[in-house]
């Protein structure tokens, strides 16, 4: 290791400055071409705040203490807090950066009793060192607690193995140094400036390299999501929920699990254009796909499958429940446009259950039956249409609520 430190202070310092600022400059432009990326302009700014501090710190002995060591010092720990809540950003958590913050100011008024009233150098070492490694540290166990959520887990895991090593590293400088004792000269290549640099300029690599990586697969996800999603509705398109669908067909396949799925048409939508136009329209389609998404499940998928007919999946929901969820459904969009004052939009619902032999062309054909027959007995209703042919005139009307059986109640809270 010590091979590393004989390289000159200023030409480790000239490399870390070209890396941040290059890095700073990718994530800012990043940043403004997708803004929809967070937390990338406030890891920007951490790069470019960490540069001042290092520059500061090598000019230890050449400068008074008060700049050299409790200003730079507080570039550094600046640096870490905006690294520490920009990744918070990226990953979604709401953790707060209090106790960094809080931890920061403690070492550096430790800092500035050490170097302006009591010289102690141990004493801005350890205040230095912990402060460092207890902000890399906490960044490891968020980025461990967030990666099972994330599609690129595995490169998480290792951003945050990389985080908690600097952690490891930056205190054992600190041991090093004050077992071996801080040398007149700022640019020995044994003195803490030395090492703090080398630590320094390897951590930027590896931190904006992840950064980086993560970055660039978030976008890649946010592209593939988006070409999944209808723009007009929010809702999935068809491609989208067609591959929803297949991947539950196969999940039934394998586990044997209950499947429902509801072909849900809008009520006289042709109308509504041809009178209203085509801007009332379209203001339909949001509201029923925001109305219905807004009473489902996490793993319900809502999907706009043409013109004004939706396509609902629903995992785990056997027949007499989706027929139930399909009622709530229609009831959520009627009162909500009561409430609005606007004329009521009502919905005309064919379901279905999936069995273990079915693939999507004839489970939609089943639900298709359903909604065609829920079309012939005047709209406003829900049909069943099952595999085993039961006619869906013969399946209850729920313009009047049916009662479900007792022992399906639990179920019904979704």
């Amino acid at each position: 290791m010590r091979f590393f430190f004989t390289l000159d202070a200023r030409t480790l310092l000239a490399c870390d400055f070209i890396m941040a600022t290059g890095f700073a400059i990718v994530f800012f432009a990043m940043k403004r071409s997708y803004p929809a990326l967070r937390g990338i302009n406030t890891i920007a700014i951490s790069f470019l705040m960490g540069m001042p501090g290092a520059f500061l710190l090598t000019c230890w002995g050449a400068m008074p203490r008060m700049i050299t060591v409790t200003i730079a010092s507080s570039f550094v720990f600046a640096s870490f807090i905006f690294l520490y809540r920009g990744v918070l950003r990226f990953i979604g958590s709401r953790r707060s950066i209090g106790f960094p913050v809080m931890l920061s100011c403690v070492s550096v008024g430790v800092l500035f009793y050490c170097s302006q009233i009591q010289e102690n150098t141990a004493g801005r070492v350890v205040a230095i060192s912990l402060t460092i490694a207890t902000v890399r540290g906490l960044i490891a166990l968020e980025l461990l607690k967030k990666s099972p959520s994330f599609n690129s887990a595995r490169t998480m895991r290792m951003f945050a193995a990389s985080m908690a090593f600097f952690a490891a590293a930056t205190v054992q400088c600190g041991i090093s140094t004050l077992l071996k004792g801080v040398p007149k000269s700022a640019f020995d290549a044994s003195s803490f400036s030395a090492m703090l640099l080398f630590l320094g300029l390897i951590s930027v690599c590896v931190t904006g390299l992840f950064v980086l990586v993560l970055s660039s697969s978030e976008l890649i996800a946010r592209s593939r999501d988006e070409s999944l999603k209808d723009s007009l509705s929010g809702a999935f398109n068809r491609r989208g929920i067609e591959a929803k669908l297949d991947a539950e067909l196969l999940h039934v396949q394998r586990n044997r699990s209950r499947l429902s799925i509801a072909l849900i048409d809008i009520d006289y939508f042709k109308s509504i254009n041809d009178i209203q136009g085509h801007a009332a329209g379209d203001a339909a389609l949001r509201d029923v796909s925001e109305a219905i998404s807004s009473h489902l499940r996490g793993r319900d998928y809502l999907g706009r499958y043409g013109g004004d007919e939706f396509l609902l999946i629903l995992p785990n929901t056997p027949c007499n429940i989706a027929l139930a969820v399909a009622e709530r459904l229609n009831k959520a969009v009627t009162s909500l446009h009561l409430t609005a004052g606007t004329t009521p939009l009502t919905l005309s619902i064919g379901i279905t259950e999936a069995v273990p032999h079915d693939n999507a062309t004839s489970l939609l054909a089943r639900a298709d039956k359903a909604l065609y027959q829920a079309k012939s007995d005047g709209r406003n209703c829900r049909r069943v249409f099952t595999e085993v042919g039961e006619a869906p005139e013969k399946q209850p009307s729920l313009r009047n609520p049916v009662l479900l059986p007792a022992a399906n109640s639990s179920l019904l809270q979704r």
